[in-house]
């Protein structure tokens, strides 16, 4: 897995939990982390003290331990990180949380309800209830889930998810 993909993974991951996105010198922490870089080598490209960025350093990773609910230290947050990434939850807005490990392996998550038939309104019908489940669906695209995969996880016509994207890009 690339440094690119770990920190877009982290940056979203940390907003979806605290609603604050990583800053220049966090990123340059978790991406030295992962080119196993030592503190006083980051600080002197960022310009900063070595007791500022280690600070910083102990600060992220001790968020991240509470984001991903186990420890996080600089010599294991790449296969922390990794590990994550590939068992990531799900949470669909109605209660129901899942978690899955390689999309192409998706489970049906709401196997207690009947599936959309095609002459149903797929999205439900209020506004704001609309609202929410396009917010959904974006959020699932922005963990990298494709279309296919959303309509399969949330139980909607495929038709629904690419005609949300025809909307947004109108």
């Amino acid at each position: 897995m690339d440094v690119k993909e770990l920190l877009k993974f982290v940056d979203e991951s940390m907003f979806a939990k605290t609603g604050k996105r990583l800053n220049d010198l966090q990123r340059q922490v978790i991406e030295g982390a992962l080119n196993h870089r030592k503190y006083v080598d980051i600080a002197e490209s960022f310009e900063k003290s070595e007791g500022h960025v280690k600070d910083t350093g102990y600060e992220l990773l001790q968020i991240l331990s509470e984001i991903f609910e186990e420890p996080v230290k600089k010599g294991n947050l790449k296969s922390v990180l990794e590990r994550q990434r590939s068992n990531v939850t799900v949470n669909v807005g109605d209660g129901n949380v899942g978690n899955f490990g390689h999309i192409n392996n998706c489970v049906n998550f709401n196997s207690d309800r009947l599936s959309p038939k095609p002459n149903q309104v797929p999205l439900e019908k209020t506004d704001t209830l609309q609202e929410k489940q396009i917010a959904k669906i974006n959020k699932l695209r922005d963990r990298g889930l494709n279309d296919e995969e959303i309509a399969e996880l949330l139980e909607i016509p495929l038709e629904s998810i690419t005609a949300i994207n025809l909307e947004e890009s109108a």
